[in-house]
């Protein structure tokens, strides 16, 4: 015990045990220092306002059913209005989601259509490396062609029947062929199909989008998707905006009728001014 700030061994029986009374005090102490819960909010940070340019936040808010004495919590998005008055009605995150599933469901590929389209671009891969192997053989022959007549060039040179002026002039006329005919060989070894992978990859990712908007209780996964597939979101009226990011702006051009996407290497290089797309 402590008497005027000086420690004396105490004679009386303790209440408690010391061990009893530091869980006690553990206890106390979980409960009147907790912190606050955070909440994670999946749709917050890419969707702004149409009205103001201002980001959308999220807040939950507890609602009591007097009827059934429960209480239930709901999750709202609303513009932080941080360039002043804002008109812009607040959203319920379910109405939110439904939104984004549809925008993901529109550039989506079912299964059957996907594996249709991953036929055609094999088949279209095919050819053009049937056709890469023609052009290349030709390329070829034309190479060996010029280094034949660089080899006469020079042999008329040395048994002096032209000049060297002629002899130079034509040599690098020669050359500049010879670089040209390299370079093109060079440009179809490299590139050959090389939009078939990125082709093949976008396809299973449009069929793995249909599964996402299916799913349920996955709204990370549609934050992430809806992020991958679309940029400049914006929330106006409760009604969502978007922008498709390519390729996927073909799919949400021709959805529902898959048939209509041109399986090209175009495909995999759009990237002009794409229309705006609503939920």
């Amino acid at each position: 015990m402590t008497y005027h700030g000086e420690i004396y061994e105490g004679k009386h029986k303790p209440l408690i045990s010391k061990k009893l009374f530091d869980e006690v005090q553990k206890v106390l102490k979980k409960k009147y220092n907790k912190k606050p819960q955070k909440h994670e909010f999946n749709f917050t940070g890419f969707i702004k306002c149409k009205e103001c340019d201002s980001f959308f936040t999220a807040e939950k808010h507890k609602k009591f059913y007097p009827k059934t004495r429960g209480e239930v919590w709901y999750t709202y998005y609303r513009c932080v209005k941080k360039k002043g008055v804002c008109s812009q009605p607040y959203l319920r995150e379910e109405e939110l989601e439904k939104q984004l599933r549809d925008l993901i469901g529109r550039v989506s590929l079912t299964e059957v259509w996907a594996k249709k389209l991953l036929e055609m671009a094999e088949k279209d891969g095919e050819k053009e490396k049937e056709f890469a192997i023609g052009e290349l053989q030709k390329l070829s022959d034309s190479l060996d062609d010029l280094e034949k007549k660089l080899d006469k060039l020079l042999e008329s040179y040395l048994e002096e029947i032209i000049d060297t002026e002629s002899y130079q002039k034509k040599k690098d006329e020669l050359l500049k062929m010879k670089k040209a005919l390299q370079e093109k060989i060079k440009e179809i070894k490299t590139k050959g199909s090389s939009w078939l992978e990125p082709l093949k990859e976008f396809i299973k990712e449009a069929a793995d989008a249909a599964k996402i908007a299916r799913a349920k209780n996955n709204g990370k996964d549609i934050a992430i998707f809806a992020k991958k597939v679309g940029s400049n979101y914006f929330l106006n009226n409760r009604r969502l905006e978007f922008l498709p990011i390519a390729p996927y702006n073909l799919l949400a051009e021709s959805a529902p009728d898959a048939s209509k996407i041109i399986l090209t290497p175009f495909l995999c290089r759009q990237g002009d001014s794409n229309p705006q797309f609503s939920g």
